[in-house]
């Protein structure tokens, strides 16, 4: 990959189910972008495909806003964010044009999905940071 670009990758398992994260990352630019984000989950039966993509969506753009900007933050024993209008969350530009997720159907079981992304999708977008930059984060946000 071209300097300044990585990919990360890490899985999760639990409620009977595993997702896989690959994140691609530009750090070239003034803040880090995701160019493209892959899911891969195996949640046995799935009943809802459509619930199950949009849940392992939300929760890679989750990762990347909690990995680089969202927090509370406090300032002289006060907390800085007062509402969702100065609260840092990824914005369009800051997201791929396209998340794409594929889902397995390996058993009968029924798995659970929930927050199963969150970690992964985290942990994928942290290792693209560390591998495009150069440096290994080691509190978040990354930007404050």
């Amino acid at each position: 990959m071209a300097p300044g670009t990585a990919q990360g990758v890490a899985i999760h398992e639990e409620y009977k189910s595993a997702v896989a994260y690959l994140v691609d990352l530009d750090v070239t630019g003034p803040e880090p972008k995701a160019t493209r984000i892959v899911a891969a989950a195996d949640v046995g039966l799935c009943i809802n495909p459509r619930g199950v993509q949009a849940q392992l969506q939300g929760c890679a753009v989750d990762a990347l806003s909690t990995v680089f900007f969202a927090g509370n933050h406090i300032d002289n024993g006060t907390v800085r964010e007062s509402s969702f209008s100065d609260f840092r969350y990824c914005r369009m530009r800051q997201t791929p044009p396209e998340i794409s997720v594929h889902i397995l159907s390996t058993s009968s079981h029924i798995g659970g999905v929930g927050e199963l992304g969150y970690p992964a999708a985290a942990a994928a977008v942290a290792n693209a940071y560390a591998r495009a930059s150069g440096t290994s984060p080691r509190s978040f946000p990354l930007f404050h």
